[in-house]
């Protein structure tokens, strides 16, 4: 398997959080902050992100295939082209996120999250509203 790159970790965990392209794969991460920064093309796949505070960032083109992202914050991120194949979205937040360009999402990821009104889904699919 598989190991994160250990100073992309670092990074992220001391709050040098533009990370562009990181290898974050099978790291725990939990309860870090990047709220606001840019990892467009990061690696996340296997990761630990529960409780993470991911709002506003940049994910395009991130993958989290099988990342635990419980309870983390993605409100408002850019999320074009992600990838959540597999992702665990327990309580998971997309308040006013646009998941309409997100690979691998499904109904069942969708019926544990939580959204709003301002939330974009792709056709067909639907979300509970935890306002």
């Amino acid at each position: 398997a598989c190991a994160a790159d250990p100073a992309a970790v670092a990074k992220i965990k001391g709050g040098i959080v533009d990370c562009v392209g990181c290898d974050l794969k099978g790291a725990d991460l939990t309860n870090s902050c990047v709220k606001d920064h840019d990892l467009h093309g990061a690696n996340f796949d296997g990761a630990n992100a529960t409780l993470m505070c991911m709002s506003h960032s940049n994910f395009t083109n991130t993958s989290f295939r099988g990342t635990d992202l419980s309870g983390a914050n993605m409100a408002g991120a850019k999320m074009d082209g992600a990838d959540l194949t597999g992702a665990k979205t327990s309580i998971t937040s997309f308040l006013g996120t646009d998941l309409r360009k997100v690979k691998g999402l499904t109904q069942k990821q969708l019926d544990v999250a939580c959204s709003d009104r301002r939330t974009k889904l792709p056709s067909g699919l639907k979300i509970r509203t935890c306002e």
